[in-house]
């Protein structure tokens, strides 16, 4: 939307907009459909989705394209996945046993620690990849800065697994720590490409970590693996780069929000409530934070009524954002068991004012 960037600028600043400016993520087919004008029916879905953005949300970090039933990909690392219309999972990993690990990691290491300097041209070619793709949503703010922690890349971007990782650690330390090391030194180039903050001003790091009601792992195991160093060390080079950072992890992180503050991060997302994060009384204690999500997606936008979802949206306005630093929408995304009655009852409230 034209307006857009302008609201999100002035939330993210501490003052209230004319409006408080929604972000999400689109996973949903009668939402794209109403925003797009047409259905996701295989011909341009891209195009769709950058319509519903364009018309339907103030800021995102990712549009999904949905998927062939039963289709199936390979990653670059090799494993594959199977699809369905709006969700994928590994169904065959090309590492299964620890001893696959402990043999081919040394390999990926040193190939992310001989990757080349960023360099200009390259910068220069990613911005222009930026301005091209903002142009195609109309004003809405497209977040390209998205840099992911050593730990969530390793669980979710090379798919090691909780219990293949557990073992490492035990087996492998140096290993393990080597290859965090490498993970973090790629992420920061990252930053370097992608890090244009007239086309966005906002990062998001990756890093689920947590499930419902706690940690994946101890706070002396993320002290152990250091990873509040990488979190401040990713913080320091979007700051560096004049970007505000919004932290992203999935379940309950309460038990480690003052480390991550203290790292410096100046957002949080998606504040999953079916978790047990509470919005308010994040605000409460960190009236500082950008709040980026937190309407509730397991029960209320599903299974609520339109009432009730407008009662809620406003709640949250009123309570979390009477002084910006709000970012309003789900608490993960949009997904397809959302009727459309319900977004647009959300919706119909934030533009309420």
């Amino acid at each position: 939307m034209k307006e857009s960037a302008g609201l999100v600028r002035e939330a993210c600043a501490g003052r209230r907009p004319a409006r408080t400016p929604i972000y999400d993520l689109l996973a949903n087919d009668a939402v794209t459909a109403h925003f797009a004008g047409r259905p996701l029916d295989g011909r341009d879905d891209m195009g769709a989705l950058c319509l519903a953005v364009a018309h339907g949300l103030d800021a995102t970090r990712y549009l999904l394209a949905p998927s062939a039933e039963g289709a199936t990909s390979r990653d670059r690392f090799g494993n594959t996945f199977t699809h369905q219309r709006w969700t994928s999972w590994v169904s065959d990993h090309a590492r299964k046993e620890l001893d696959d690990w402990v043999r081919w990691l040394p390999g990926e290491i040193q190939r992310l620690e001989s990757e080349p300097a960023v360099t200009p041209a390259v910068r220069a070619a990613f911005h222009q990849e930026q301005a091209a793709f903002n142009q195609r949503l109309g004003g809405s703010v497209y977040i390209a800065c998205t840099p992911s922690t050593a730990i969530n890349e390793a669980l979710f971007g090379y798919h090691c697994g909780l219990e293949i990782l557990s073992y490492l650690w035990a087996d492998e330390p140096d290993l393990v720590l080597r290859w965090f090391r490498a993970i973090e030194s790629a992420q920061l180039r990252h930053i370097e490409r992608t890090a244009h903050p007239d086309q966005a001003a906002l990062a998001v790091i990756y890093s689920d970590v947590a499930f419902k009601g706690r940690l994946m792992f101890s706070r002396e195991t993320f002290q152990a693996w250091g990873f509040f160093d990488d979190v401040a060390r990713i913080c320091a080079g979007c700051h560096r780069a004049g970007l505000q950072v919004i932290f992203h992890s999935d379940g309950y992180i309460m038990d480690i929000l003052p480390d991550l503050v203290a790292a410096g991060i100046d957002g949080l997302n998606p504040i999953e409530k079916a978790a047990g994060m509470d919005l308010y009384e994040i605000r409460r204690r960190y009236p500082k934070l950008i709040l980026a999500g937190g309407l509730d997606v397991t029960h209320l936008l599903p299974f609520g009524t339109p009432a009730e979802v407008r009662r809620e949206t406003r709640r949250m306005i009123d309570e979390t954002g009477a002084e910006g630093r709000l970012l309003i929408g789900s608490s993960t995304e949009v997904g397809n068991d959302v009727p459309l009655a319900n977004y647009l009852a959300f919706r119909d409230e934030v533009f309420a004012g």
